[in-house]
């Protein structure tokens, strides 16, 4: 899944990071194992490059999604390029509502109610890419999705220049994207029973402002650094997440009508991001770390391990470690106390204190017939605190985070032609 922002200059809100917090906090970062690829197999008497893939992620118990991509690539002579991308992607399943099930001082320990729902999402994009002299270049990118009940546009541009000998190459860019939510947006933190439809639509801006630079260290050493500041404002809360309302001494949950959440409507972020690609032997090693804070009160490192080791000429294979943890938002409560009445509340266990580790494998072939052949498996474990501070009386020995298990399968085919 995309499980995030896909490349830079997308602005396209992938619903996999609705399934999984491991994504929700992705950055629009230029991969650089991908642009090699590109450099490499970019020869002039092959002007086309095309990318088609399909991914299968399922959660234990909830969220299935499946994704196909498809991207073509073509030369426009030795200047510039043009890159034209579509996605499709199917959503079905479980997610949690962030509400705990009714608890008496006498009943069973309880876990998270699940709401069940059905989507799909399209989106097209397209990236022009041209010289503004030998040693800069300029790319411009335009997106577009759309679901059912919400619709994302974007437009980005980036300028890279080289020094140095082109040893080293600075970076920066700039994107803006309005996402636009059409359902029945209720009164928030009312009960979901009694609230009255506030608006029919809403609306969130994003701009982000990217800072970078690429530095060759030494022979078979790449150094990659860069800074991303991002500012939202407008609707940022989930209409479809709600909010348990227990005793004040003994927890019990008294009503069957929780509160709709609410979240503040601006967020402004800061990520940092360093990638070191280092040549061991006949491999690769791949190893980034990122940082991620924003005025949410939310701070999370995530580091991420690769090694690409060749078998044979046409064959390779590449694990991967990736661990991710955050902080809790500031206004994330597991609960209300009834008679509370706070600004901001979301029980939204991906605003919650979490960690989430992966560990994967990819192999890739390269036939006869040319191209490359790519296969990836990865499994993915979340857990969060089971027994926050915050829970109340009976809530307290409950299980109330909800686990996460989920595998993820790709495969991908590139041809340049």
């Amino acid at each position: 899944m995309q499980l995030t922002k896909k490349r830079k200059g997308e602005t396209v809100r992938s619903l996999l990071s609705a399934a999984s917090a491991s994504l929700l906090l992705a950055v629009p970062l230029a991969n650089a194992e991908d642009a090699h690829q590109h450099h490499a197999e970019g020869a002039p008497d092959q002007p086309w490059r095309v990318d088609v893939g399909t991914m299968r992620y399922s959660e234990k118990d909830r969220i299935t999604v499946s994704e196909q991509n498809f991207r073509a690539r073509r030369e426009l002579g030795e200047e510039s390029a043009l890159t034209l991308r579509a996605d499709y992607d199917s959503v079905s399943g479980a997610s949690p509502t962030g509400t705990t099930k009714i608890q008496t001082t006498s009943g069973a320990s309880g876990t998270a109610y699940m709401a069940h729902f059905q989507t799909v999402r399209n989106a097209v994009g397209v990236d022009w890419e041209t010289s503004l002299s030998p040693d800069a270049h300029l790319t411009l990118s335009g997106d577009h999705s759309s679901s059912k009940m919400s619709k994302s546009s974007g437009i980005g541009a980036t300028v890279a220049r080289d020094f140095n000998q082109r040893n080293t190459t600075l970076v920066a860019g700039a994107s803006y994207s309005v996402d636009t939510i059409d359902m029945d947006i209720m009164t928030e933190l009312t009960p979901s029973d009694t609230a009255t439809i506030r608006a029919t639509s809403e609306k969130k801006d994003q701009i982000d402002l990217q800072l970078g630079v690429t530095q060759v260290l030494a022979r078979g050493t790449l150094l990659q650094v860069n800074f991303i500041h991002s500012h939202a404002s407008g609707y940022m809360t989930n209409p479809h997440k709600l909010i348990s309302v227990v005793n004040a001494l003994t927890g019990e949950t008294l009503t069957n009508s929780p509160l709709a959440e609410k979240r503040p409507d601006t967020r402004y972020s800061n990520a940092l991001y360093a990638q070191i690609n280092h040549a061991l032997g006949s491999g690769v090693l791949y190893s980034s770390y990122r940082y991620f804070q924003d005025t949410w009160g939310i701070k999370a490192h995530t580091v991420d391990l690769k090694y690409r080791q060749p078998i044979t000429e046409s064959l390779y294979v590449q694990p991967h470690v990736r661990v991710y943890a955050q902080g809790a938002a500031d206004f994330y409560r597991s609960m209300l106390a009834v008679g509370e009445t706070p600004v901001y509340a979301s029980a939204d266990h991906r605003l919650t204190k979490l960690q989430t580790n992966s560990i994967g494998v990819k192999l890739g072939y390269k036939p006869a017939f040319g191209g490359e052949l790519t296969v990836r498996a990865e499994v993915l474990r979340q857990n969060g605190e089971q027994h926050p501070q915050d829970a109340i009386g009976v809530q307290r020995t409950a299980d109330l985070f909800p686990e996460l298990e989920a595998t993820i399968f790709h495969i991908g085919y590139t041809k340049p032609f």
